[in-house]
């Protein structure tokens, strides 16, 4: 995992960029601005999780996984984006779930293996 430790949060951070894009594509930009500031909170965990490598910051990156799968699943109940492919918030949410159930799992057992 220390190779690719990058590719996690470069994943994270892109996601925001999809709902932007939906935004803009949709011609729903009354929905951009909601769009663009949910979309931050993901960029800011990727982003401090891409420059530091602890323990704490993996939890975080797997928490910012879980949230944004959350995010998706309750996407239309939150935010009103026309320019969202109605299968995309599932899949999406999906992969997030995931993606943060894994990466919780290698926190957890980098904090077994750290305590050994």
């Amino acid at each position: 995992m220390e190779d690719s430790r990058w590719a996690y949060p470069a994943l994270l951070a892109t996601f925001p960029v999809y709902y932007w894009a939906f935004a803009l594509l949709g011609a729903s930009l009354h929905a951009l601005p909601a769009e663009i500031l949910a979309g931050m909170a993901f960029i800011a965990i990727a982003h401090v999780a891409a420059w530091r490598k602890n323990r704490g910051t993996q939890v975080a990156l797997a928490i910012g996984y879980l949230a944004h799968g959350v995010y998706d699943i309750f996407h239309d109940h939150w935010v009103s984006n026309a320019g969202v492919p109605s299968w995309w918030p599932e899949f999406c949410g999906s992969v997030d779930l995931l993606v943060g159930a894994y990466l919780m799992l290698l926190a957890l057992r980098y904090r077994r293996v750290a305590s050994a």
